[in-house]
């Protein structure tokens, strides 16, 4: 299949962040939604009555079409090892939602059919590709705020639970540390570039039997330390800090990138750091990816990235006592 200039996407579900990402890709520069899959023909047909392109029944038949370049797959995350390797098979690029699988295995095996089909396959952390986020791990990569020591993040939402959503599915990798704290543990992985030595959590158990809100701690090699906190049943300040021996920044849900940071040195001086683009935050990944695609640039969340990440939290989950499916 020849490269377009613009990528005809294909979204497989109809769900919150599926909508998230076809309400603002046509303020990309690369796609165009082409069709989404749903289950049901008559989700599939409201989607696209309101964001547009082809409305089509089954995750299979929108694989089968031949018009569609690249798969935004939005699916639960138990789904996304199955699902993402179909769509490369059928010789769809795949932009998957976070986290890209149940388990680290399952991301090595998803990656080895990217290899193997020559297709590319990425993890969708959105707030990676925008340009502020770059900035802050250029700032502090560069010595901004001296020596790295710590950080600490909160990422929570208050949502009314429901055996309807996947994210109270034990056996879709459901969870508040798969779902939100994932964030956290990117951007300290980023930040440190380095994988830590060290990792604990504790976790509440809801009746539905995942963690609906968890604290995490990790250690890093260069004494950099982190605490976090993630929920899907509580709502907290959204707040990241990150401090160092000659400074400290503090970034509002830094996962949106909208807001800016604001670096305070010792000395008392503060530097403001503005977003300096509109470009919604699912637009600038869409173009992201399509530069990848093209071989115009590497990914901005490498497989090696990827990798890390799920072994954080595979081995956060064994911390705090939460079934891993598939192992």
């Amino acid at each position: 299949m020849s490269t377009p200039t613009q990528l005809r996407w294909g979204i497989l579900g109809t769900g919150m962040i599926a909508k998230k990402f076809a309400n603002e890709l046509p303020s990309s520069e690369s796609g165009v939604l082409h069709a989404t899959g749903s289950r049901s023909l008559a989700s599939a047909t409201n989607f696209a009555e309101t964001f547009g392109g082809r409305a089509i029944a089954g995750y299979d038949a929108l694989l089968a079409d031949p018009e569609i370049d690249a798969v935004y797959l939005s699916l639960p995350n138990g789904l996304h090892h199955d699902w993402s390797i179909k769509a490369m098979r059928a010789g769809k690029h795949v932009l998957c939602e976070k986290p890209m699988a149940a388990n680290a295995t399952e991301a090595e095996s998803m990656f080895k059919v990217s290899r193997e089909t020559g297709k590319v396959l990425i993890e969708a952390f959105m707030y990676r590709a925008h340009p502020l986020i770059q900035r802050l791990l250029r700032l502090v990569h560069s010595g901004g705020i001296g020596e790295l020591k710590l950080m600490r993040s909160n990422f929570t939402f208050s949502r009314a639970a429901s055996p309807d959503d996947a994210r109270y599915h034990p056996e879709q990798a459901g969870g508040s540390l798969m779902d939100v704290g994932c964030y956290c543990v990117n951007l300290a992985r980023a930040l440190a570039r380095a994988e830590p030595i060290a990792v604990h959590a504790t976790a509440h158990k809801h009746p539905l039997g995942v963690d609906d809100y968890a604290a995490g701690t990790l250690t890093f090699p260069n004494g950099f330390l982190v605490t976090f906190t993630c929920g899907m049943s509580v709502a907290t300040d959204p707040g990241t800090f990150i401090a160092g021996t000659e400074g400290q920044i503090a970034i509002d849900a830094f996962w949106f990138a909208t807001d800016g940071f604001a670096l305070k040195r010792t000395d008392g001086t503060i530097e403001k750091y503005e977003n300096s683009t509109q470009q919604p935050v699912y637009a600038m990944e869409a173009d992201a990816f399509a530069q990848v695609v093209r071989g115009e640039s590497k990914a901005w969340i490498t497989q090696e990235d990827t990798l890390g990440n799920l072994k954080v939290l595979d081995a956060l989950r064994e911390s705090a006592g939460i079934p891993i499916p598939g192992r």
